[in-house]
């Protein structure tokens, strides 16, 4: 019985640490955070320099991947910066924006 609830005490102990623990972040997140945030903002839908609202796109994996890597218009290409799975990466990551 001791031993039950010195365990138990014990995760009582943790769970504000377990609490507090930030989300673990998705693989693409942080290249995303560091070249799309500035136009497409961090939920992907601020809009700035004409960036479209990536919640809206009807674009699926493979047309994210082309403008990613080639971009069109004023999106910069990312091809030459990022290596190929980054690039998946951050596609994969853009379409969990809601």
């Amino acid at each position: 019985m001791n031993l039950r609830l010195s365990v138990f005490l014990f995760l009582l102990a943790l769970l504000p640490q377990l609490v507090s623990a930030a989300p673990p972040a998705l693989p693409g997140q942080a290249i995303f955070q560091k070249n799309c945030v500035r136009c497409h903002g961090a939920n992907g839908k601020r809009g700035l320099n004409g960036a479209h609202d990536l919640t809206k796109s009807n674009l699926n994996e493979f047309g994210r991947t082309y403008l990613v890597t080639n971009g069109m218009g004023k999106m910069p290409a990312f091809g030459k910066t990022l290596t190929p799975a980054q690039v998946q990466q951050v596609v994969a990551y853009s379409l969990t924006l809601k």
